[in-house]
């Protein structure tokens, strides 16, 4: 008869948090709803929410959905993501919003949500809010699950895994982690003894959600890979970003002399406030580059030695095409790979004499695009990079120009070029629209003005521009 760990009564607390019901499909929503967010610009809130639901039904599948399932998509979305803030009767969409619109970089985004997301946070109820404050609870599971499975590899000399059922027996509802800030050492012991004694740990669904969706979060972010085997494993490509959690102490202070035993009105008001404190807190910037995604550590899926040999080849390719005062920074990687693409392009067509022509644009410069190169009869060829980043193949039909770059394309009309990449584990697409302001003019793309003054534009990878193999060499 197989025995089954429990944590002991005293130190039990089941942690909750918002689950989205679009979870299967969070990167096409994410992207769909934060440029939609974006777009609205600061508006009344009840205008906003009419317009946000009428964005929600818009989305595939959404169109003969229940008045309730939009509200409730409206309420994780705002509850979770920290994606609008309403204030003095105003809804204002907030930075993460309107950067993952704009950079469409789906693991940076799940990166910073990730390094602030704690317990409690104001995307819970109130109630919720005040059993964690009473229980004093006070976690961080994300940079608190990398030093433990660090720990664990350094212990094990290999690579170590952990399941959800773990993560949420031995780390999530246990008081003595999530309270008492457990050494993850100690935690590592007690996950070994349990090993090591065979015993087992509920693993109903229900059981082990929550864990489970931060886990998946955190494999969002890339911080994680979860393997065959059910385990989590550190993404050993990423000891940057890990390195940055693993250091931060960082931590929401909103709750901080919060009375709970006041006049329920006060106690009321000041969770209001916290909430709208903890939105801020989400949004505030970490500072530039900070965790900008290494496209090719996405690309490599965990692979250091691939990582390496990319990189190396890389760098040694475009090296003349980086001014002298300048080095190809994580940021850059994307626009690295179309210079690369590029040059061996030409290469290719035996026209290396072109290749000193092809040129990375540093982005303070302001022209309009990021690549200048060459075609092959020698004519002028510039191109804007537009990057996705996702843990998941995506629709990648959707991106923004700036009021500078759609200028700068109506100036150049042919010679002017949309590289679209969509970057996911062991997978680059690449789809080139020349001419975009030609295509709009000729129906062939949708183009619709931002309050920014920049353009948004949709397009049918199908009918508009064609698909290319990426050249990495």
């Amino acid at each position: 008869m197989s025995i089954k760990y429990q944590v002991p009564q005293e130190y039990y607390f089941r942690l909750h948090h918002v689950r989205p019901r679009f979870k299967n499909n969070l990167e096409n929503v994410l992207f769909f709803i934060s440029n939609e967010i974006a777009s609205m610009g600061v508006t009344r809130k009840r205008d906003f929410k009419v317009n946000f639901d009428s964005a929600i039904r818009a989305f595939p599948g959404n169109v003969s959905a229940h008045r309730k399932t939009i509200a409730n998509w409206r309420t994780e979305i705002d509850a979770l993501f920290g994606f609008v803030k309403y204030e003095n009767g105003q809804a204002i969409p907030m930075r993460l919003a309107s950067e993952l619109a704009q950079d469409q970089d789906l693991v940076k985004f799940f990166k910073i949500f990730c390094y602030k997301f704690e317990y409690p946070n104001g995307g819970l109820k109130p109630q919720k809010v005040k059993e964690m404050l009473r229980a004093n609870i006070k976690f961080r599971p994300a940079p608190y699950i990398l030093n433990l499975l660090r720990h664990a590899e350094v212990s094990t000399q290999g690579r170590y895994g952990i399941t959800k059922a773990e993560a949420t027996h031995c780390i999530f509802n246990d008081l003595r982690v999530t309270r008492d800030d457990r050494a993850v050492e100690e935690t590592f012991q007690l996950i070994e003894q349990n090993k090591n004694q065979s015993l087992e740990y509920d693993i109903a669904g229900d059981v082990i959600r929550y864990a489970g969706d931060f886990l998946d979060y955190m494999c969002q972010a890339q911080l994680l890979k979860r393997q065959p085997n059910k385990r989590y494993y550190l993404n050993t490509v990423e000891g940057l970003a890990i390195d940055r959690f693993c250091s931060s102490d960082s931590s929401f202070r909103g709750y901080e002399g919060i009375n709970l035993d006041a006049d329920r009105l006060e106690v009321k008001r000041s969770l209001a406030e916290a909430e709208n404190d903890w939105i801020d807190y989400l949004n505030a910037p970490l500072g530039e580059g900070y965790f900008d995604t290494d496209i090719l550590a996405l690309f490599t899926n965990d692979n250091p030695e691939r990582y390496e040999e990319i990189l190396a080849s890389l760098e040694s390719n475009i090296e003349e095409a980086l001014e002298e005062y300048q080095e190809m920074r994580i940021g850059d990687v994307g626009e690295g790979l179309v210079v690369n693409h590029e040059i061996l392009s030409l290469i290719q067509a035996d026209r290396r004499d072109l290749t000193h022509l092809v040129k990375l644009i540093p982005s303070h410069f302001a022209v309009g695009y990021d690549v200048s190169s060459r075609e092959f009869d020698d004519s002028a060829k510039l191109i804007e990079v537009k990057t996705t980043a996702s843990n998941r193949d995506l629709t990648f039909s959707r991106f923004h120009l700036t009021p500078n770059e759609w200028k700068t394309a109506e100036s150049f009309g042919e010679r002017y070029y949309i590289y679209r990449l969509s970057v996911t584990p062991n997978d680059i697409k690449l789809h080139v629209l020349q001419d975009p302001v030609g295509l709009y003019r000729s129906n062939l793309l949708c183009m619709s003005l931002e309050n920014s003054g920049g353009v948004t534009i949709t397009f049918d990878e199908n009918t508009c521009g064609w698909s290319a193999d990426l050249m990495i060499g």
